[in-house]
């Protein structure tokens, strides 16, 4: 028997709440319906996030070093035991966050791993973050918590989010791969989702950490000419 509507968002939902407190590893994994080549990317895509209804999937920003060294086991609230953004890494975010402004994406609930480079990038860009533990790396996780953790990602994919608002999560490589498929490169891209009900979803598409500023750059040239043209007719 297939649970559909809002009795299966609710339980979802609240499935996610418990994640989220550290409480639960019992619900249902979503489904990924389809192929994971990229259907949309540059302005496509941006219409399609502009309604809402999508789930967008980031990798942390741009890192110092590779042999700055994850700590394994460590406080995550210690981000000196930890790779970090690197200088770029900050100015790109901060990049896109200004993107994802000037092009009116609605955004609603932005979750994050615990980690200080994926926390900081989703502030950067948001404005805000909840850590999440459903996204936390998974290399550095135990073969049976990486299980855990692969099928909570699967069902935040599939779960819709709230009308006219898109769901925003940052994680890691490993965690899309084990998850989807999908090794995400580089360090800032971002690969879209639309949960389309009964716990499954498909592949939208992809960004490059580079697209959003050209994307926000053509909108505003396009009203430039808008209003050259309005000027100019009367």
């Amino acid at each position: 028997m297939n649970i559909r509507g809002s009795g299966f968002r609710i339980i979802v939902q609240l499935s996610i709440g418990l994640w989220l407190l550290g409480l639960s590893g019992l619900a249902l994994a979503g489904q990924l319906v389809g192929e994971t080549q990229p259907r949309l990317t540059g302005t496509a895509l941006v219409k399609e996030l502009q309604k809402g209804g999508h789930i967008i999937y980031f990798r942390h920003g741009a890192t110092s070093d590779f042999g700055e060294k994850d700590v394994a086991d460590a406080d995550l609230d210690k981000c000196q035991l930890q790779r970090n953004l690197s200088d770029e890494g900050r100015a790109q975010t901060k990049r896109i966050g200004e993107a994802f402004r000037q092009l009116r994406i609605p955004t609603g609930q932005v979750y994050s791993s615990p980690y200080c480079r994926c926390v900081e990038t989703a502030r950067n860009i948001f404005g805000k973050a909840e850590k999440a533990k459903a996204l936390h790396f998974a290399i550095h996780l135990r073969s049976a918590d990486r299980v855990t953790v692969t099928s909570q990602l699967l069902t935040l994919l599939a779960t819709p989010p709230p009308p006219g608002t898109n769901t925003a999560m940052v994680s890691h490589t490993a965690n899309l791969q084990e998850a989807v498929g999908i090794w995400p490169k580089p360090e800032g891209v971002a690969h879209v989702f639309k949960p389309t009900g009964n716990g499954q979803f498909v592949y939208v598409g992809m960004m490059a950490p580079e697209a959003w500023q050209a994307e926000a750059r053509r909108l505003g040239q396009g009203w430039m000419t808008t209003l050259k043209d309005w000027f100019g007719g009367r």
